[in-house]
C-alpha cells in the first residue's frame, strides 16, 4: 500500500519539460514574469555593469579595447546564445543547433533591429540614466503606428481618438526631458534610436514567428546568433581603432558574477518577451510594455537614486506613460 502511494506521488511530480511547457503556455505567468525580471534583474545588472568603475591603475584587471556598451552587447548575445542552446529541459543540443541554423536566415532583419535596439539602449543608459531612457522609449506606440502605415497602408490607421492619444506621448517625453540634470543630446538620440528599433523588432519578429510557426526560445536563439556576429564585428572594428591606446585608458571588464548576472537576466527577459509577443495582440503587448517601463523607472530610481525630477519632469513621465496606456486601451 505504501509502495503504491509512493509511486503515485512520484508520478504526480511534473517533469522539467512539462513544467516549463505549462509556464510557457500561461499568458499571465509569462507576462508577469517578463515584467518582473525586466524591472528588477535586468535593470539592476545592466546599470551596475555599465557604471562599474574601472581601476585604471591596476595591472591585474582584465581590460578590453572597446567601450562598455559594446562589451555588454557582445556578452549578452554570446551568453544568451550559449544559454539558449545548452540550458533547456532536455539535452537535445544537436537538434537545437540544427533548428537554429535552419530558421536563422528568416530572422536576419529582426536580429539587426535587436542589435541596434540593445546597443543604442546601452549608450542611452550610460549617458542619461534609467528614467529618461525609458520615458523616451514610451514613443514605441507612435513608432509602431508609423510602421503599420508603411507596411499595411493608410487603411490600417486607427480611429481618431486613438491618434489623438499619441499627442500626450510626444509632449510627455519633451516635458520629462526638459531641463533635467542628466539630459544629454547624444544619450537622448540613442534612446529614440533604440525606441524605433524596438518597435521594428516587435513587428518583424511577430510576423516571422507566425509565418514559420516557431516558439519564442527558438526565435531568440536565431536572433542572438546573428546579433553575436554583428557585435563581434563591431568589437573588432573598435579594437582596431583603439589598438594604440594607452592601457590606462582601456575599459576594465566588470567582475564575473556581474557579467553572468547581466547575461542571464537579458536572456530570461528576451525569451519571455518573444514568447509573450506571439501569445497576444500587438496592442496588448504595447500596453504591457508601457506598464513594464513604468516599473523599470520606479525600480531604477529606488535602486540607484539619481538626480531629482522637477515637477515638470514628473508630470511629463506621467503624461507619456498615460498616453501610451490610453493608446493601447482605445486601440483594443
Amino acid at each position: 500500500m505504501m509502495s503504491t502511494l509512493a509511486n503515485q506521488a512520484v508520478m504526480s511530480i511534473p517533469s522539467p519539460t512539462s513544467l516549463a511547457s505549462s509556464i510557457y503556455d500561461n499568458v499571465h505567468a509569462v507576462g508577469a514574469t517578463w515584467m518582473l525580471s525586466s524591472a528588477l534583474c535586468t535593470t539592476y545588472s545592466t546599470t551596475k555593469f555599465l557604471d562599474f568603475p574601472s581601476d585604471t591603475k591596476s595591472d591585474k584587471e582584465v581590460k578590453v579595447p572597446f567601450s562598455r556598451p559594446v562589451l555588454l552587447t557582445l556578452l549578452r548575445f554570446g551568453g544568451s546564445l550559449a544559454l539558449g542552446i545548452l540550458l533547456q529541459p532536455n539535452l537535445d543540443i544537436l537538434n537545437r543547433i540544427a533548428e537554429t541554423r535552419k530558421i536563422l536566415p528568416s530572422f536576419v532583419l529582426p536580429a539587426v533591429f535587436l542589435y541596434i535596439a540593445n546597443y543604442s539602449n546601452s549608450i542611452s543608459l550610460s549617458r542619461i540614466g534609467i528614467s529618461l531612457t525609458y520615458t523616451s522609449k514610451c514613443a514605441i506606440p507612435l513608432i509602431t503606428l508609423i510602421l503599420t502605415v508603411v507596411l499595411d497602408g493608410v487603411q490600417a490607421l486607427p480611429r481618431l481618438p486613438v491618434l489623438l492619444s499619441l499627442i500626450p506621448i510626444g509632449l510627455g517625453i519633451a516635458a520629462a526631458s526638459w531641463n533635467h540634470p542628466r539630459f544629454e543630446l547624444i544619450g537622448f538620440l540613442a534612446a529614440l534610436t533604440s525606441c524605433a528599433s524596438q518597435s521594428a523588432l516587435n513587428m518583424t519578429t511577430q510576423r516571422v514567428m507566425k509565418r514559420l510557426n516557431v516558439a519564442g526560445p527558438a526565435a531568440q536563439r536565431a536572433m542572438v546568433a546573428v546579433g553575436f556576429v554583428i557585435a563581434s564585428s563591431m568589437s573588432l572594428c573598435q579594437a582596431i581603432s583603439r589598438r594604440k591606446q594607452d592601457r590606462s585608458k582601456l575599459e576594465g571588464i566588470p567582475p564575473g558574477w556581474l557579467s553572468a548576472m547581466a547575461v542571464t537576466a537579458y536572456h530570461v527577459e528576451y525569451v519571455l518577451s518573444f514568447i509573450f509577443v506571439k501569445m497576444v495582440s500587438p496592442i496588448t503587448y504595447s500596453a504591457t510594455d508601457a506598464v513594464r517601463r513604468l516599473g523599470i523607472i520606479i525600480s531604477g530610481q529606488q535602486m540607484f537614486g539619481g538626480p531629482s525630477f522637477t515637477p515638470l519632469n514628473i508630470f511629463g513621465i506621467a503624461m507619456a506613460l498615460g498616453g501610451a496606456l490610453t493608446y493601447s486601451v482605445l486601440n483594443n
